[in-house]
């Protein structure tokens, strides 16, 4: 076992947590100052605004309304409800445009009072009246033991105003009050006695209206009538029902007659009788019908015809018998035909009676359904003349309940005009109108302290938004939780070192600190890494530029500074570029091993093609272009390649095409251990990266994790690690200020 696999077991999945308050210090920390430039300003404009309000006193005065005796000892809904009447009215009258025109008027009779709530207007320039000026609100509190009380607010530019108008509005409410009530109880009781009159003589109408229209219909108990009409509707549907029932058996033996008929003379046709017998029995058949078997004599008749046959018989039977001729037997023979003839026309009459019935039925089910017509009639104007009564009724219902209102309102105005005088309620002046020290508003402490939670609230929340929008990868967080994944490293941003030349910092030992980041990444693969040696790694990225091919080389280099012969391989088959940095041809390759068909061994011939750049570190560049990627990695050739390449080195580190673009990744991560994802700090969102990594465990390989590459290094880096301090840019941030000073000190030593 090697040391790739000889460390405790790594994590599967990246850590759970949430980000906490040390996370949210740490983004509040890296946006401070923009935080601090948008709030301050903010909060100071608020401050300025506010504080540039027009001062404005207030002044309060107040008096207790004390009810009269025979309220207070009412029940106390009774007591409320009275109350509250009183409230109402005295809301009424502070809020009237009567007394607000009083108090105008008393300020400008007095000139000393309209100059102390007029002066300062005067000095700012603004002439204004006196109405304008004043301005003042009422208010009621709850009623204490039955005494609600009522507050006077005034406000004005200058505290003696203010108590001018809040004292006014108290006197003068007191007057107009007194001087107001017995006209307005009187007023109230006459209005209300009208009401009532036309209220009452409304519901007459109305009782009158209903009456008359009763009688105009005749109808005194409209209950009796629809019952009757009804009793009707049931007979007559009764009647139409049996004449129907009736007409249907007429009609069924009316086709049984029919029937026979048709047979009858279909066998006449056929055969002539001789006979009586022969005669008889053509007939025969109708005598099956109750209706023709016992219509009128055809009962006699048949008796009568059964006795001249029994006779015609005995005269036969008699010693040697009657000839046909014997006058005996023609007379017999002349009666039976008499009988016949008679029989006939009594079967043919029954026939007819039938026929008469049906239509008799039929007339008769007509007068009937014509009487039921005029009882359905009947009952829809009954139906329209009970809506038109119940209208009536509601319209009544409506009015009383009006006048019962009226009523009960009279009688309470009634109760409260002949209550003596001193006990109507009485208004007792609580508190008298005071002078205020100060101007109520703008009050600055309140806006010195809004602007600062303004300020503040502003502070906190500008870094958190920008953190909210932004939702590119850029911390661990983004990574640990979002992403679900581990963070193996981050690279800072590199700018002293030639582009070109990335790729061997590691190799060619360009910067110590950056070195120290590829170490400490390779350190943490060891600790995630569970694949046996030799294995594959795979590393990709979601769209170009994100440093994939510097993250190749250098964990490449990395690898084999530390003993495992290492293999990179450049499968980016659209667009090579790891032979360029390492100064050899591209001619030879991945794709010369893939289409090789000699007698050379793979592995003889990969000798020759890969080329040792760094003690244990070898190089297959691409050998040519292709976007047949795919099909190469289905291939049975690629398998040989790779198990080839496998024999003859520990890891094989490919350099792939990004996954975001192309298929490359996701088809050649099914070969591969596991895969290292790359993104560059603020590239690609958290979600589109979150997707791909997800698409790259369906292939069953491994996730390593993910590297952050180009740190800005101007961040802090508890806001990328939040406290890992392993993942190699604390390393890199403080291992040149540690080297720097040492090799300082020896210069000047």
């Amino acid at each position: 076992m090697d040391e790739f696999n000889d460390q405790s077991s790594p994590k599967q999945n990246a850590s759970n947590r949430a980000k906490g308050i040390g996370d949210f210090l740490l983004i509040l920390r890296d946006r401070w100052l923009l935080a601090i430039t948008l709030a301050v300003p903010v909060a100071l404009s608020f401050v300025y605004v506010k504080s540039q309000g027009i001062e404005l006193y207030r002044s309060n005065s107040s008096f207790r309304l004390i009810p009269p005796p025979a309220i207070l000892n009412l029940q106390k809904v009774d007591r409320d409800q009275h109350i509250q009447g009183l409230v109402a009215k005295h809301l009424d009258g502070l809020n009237s445009s009567d007394l607000r025109a009083n108090v105008i008027q008393r300020i400008k009779d007095n000139s000393e009072l309209k100059s102390h709530l007029l002066s300062p207007y005067l000095k700012d320039g603004m002439p204004v009246d006196v109405g304008s000026a004043v301005s003042y609100s009422i208010g009621v509190s709850p009623p204490t033991e039955g005494r609600p009380r009522f507050t006077i607010t005034s406000t004005a530019r200058s505290g003696r105003g203010a108590q001018i108008i809040a004292d006014l509005v108290q006197s003068e409410y007191e007057k107009l009050h007194n001087s107001r009530k017995s006209q307005q109880v009187e007023n109230v009781r006459s209005v209300l006695e009208v009401l009532l009159e036309k209220s009452l003589a409304e519901e007459e109408r109305i009782s009158k209206e209903q009456s008359s229209y009763k009688k105009k219909h005749d109808l005194p108990f409209l209950e009796d009538e629809k019952s009757n009409t009804s009793a009707r509707k049931a007979q007559y549907q009764s009647e139409i029902t049996g004449s129907k029932l009736e007409q249907i058996k007429i009609n069924s033996l009316l086709r049984q007659i029919l029937q026979i008929q048709v047979r009858i003379s279909a066998e006449n046709v056929s055969t002539s009788s001789n006979t009586i017998a022969d005669d008889i029995a053509t007939i025969k058949e109708f005598f099956e019908i109750d209706a023709i078997e016992n219509f009128g004599s055809v009962p006699s008749l048949r008796q009568k015809l059964s006795d001249l046959e029994f006779q015609r018989k005995d005269y036969q039977e008699t010693g040697s018998g009657y000839l046909e001729n014997h006058p005996k037997m023609m007379e017999n023979a002349r009666q039976v035909q008499k009988v016949k003839e008679s029989l006939n026309m009594e079967v043919k009459s029954a026939i007819e009676d039938l026929r008469d019935k049906h239509l008799q039925l039929s007339a008769q089910g007509s007068e009937f359904e014509q009487a039921m017509s005029k009882v359905q009639k009947e009952s829809r104007q009954l139906s329209e003349i009970e809506q038109t009564l119940k209208n009536f009724d509601r319209q009544r219902a409506v009015v009383t309940r009006t006048t019962d209102q009226i009523h009960k309102r009279l009688n309470d105005v009634r109760i409260e005009q002949a209550l003596p005088s001193e006990q109507e309620e009485p208004l007792n002046k609580e508190s008298f109108a005071y002078l205020p020290g100060a101007p109520f508003t703008p009050d600055k402490q309140k806006i010195q302290r809004d602007g600062l939670m303004l300020g503040f609230a502003i502070f906190l929340i500008i870094p958190f938004a920008l953190e909210f929008v932004d939702n590119r990868v850029k911390s661990p967080w983004d990574v640990e939780v979002f992403i679900g994944r581990e963070l193996i490293g981050g690279i800072p941003k590199i700018s002293r070192i030639e582009e070109r030349e990335r790729p061997l910092i590691v190799g060619n030992d360009l910067d110590d600190g950056l070195t120290e980041s590829f170490r400490s990444m390779f350190s943490k693969i060891q600790m995630n890494s569970t694949a046996e040696l030799p294995k594959t790694i795979l590393v990709t990225s979601a769209i170009p530029s994100e440093g994939k091919s510097l993250i190749s080389a250098n964990l490449a280099y990395s690898c084999a500074n530390h003993g495992k012969k290492t293999i990179l391989i450049d499968f980016d088959l659209r667009r090579p570029g790891l032979h360029k940095f390492c100064n050899i041809g591209n001619e030879e390759g991945l794709l010369t091993l893939i289409n090789h068909q000699g007698d050379e061994s793979l592995e003889d011939l990969a000798q020759k093609i890969t080329v040792q750049i760094h003690p244990n570190l070898l190089v297959l560049p691409s050998g040519g272009r292709t976007r047949a990627a795919t099909e190469l990695l289905e291939s049975k050739e690629f398998d040989n390649v790779h198990n080839a390449l496998r024999r003859m080195c520990d890891v094989i580190i490919i350099d792939s095409p990004p996954i975001g673009l192309f298929p490359d990744s996701l088809a050649i991560a099914r070969k591969a251990e596991e895969v290292l994802f790359v993104s560059r700090y603020g590239k690609v969102s958290r979600k589109v990266v979150k997707n791909l990594v997800e698409n790259i465990e369906e292939t069953g390989a491994k996730i390593l994790g993910l590297v952050l590459n180009d740190l800005p290094q101007k961040k802090t880096p508890g806001y990328y690690y939040s406290g890992y301090y392993g993942y190699g840019y604390f390393r890199y941030k403080y291992y040149n200020k540690y080297y720097g000073r040492e090799e300082v000190d020896t210069k000047v030593g």
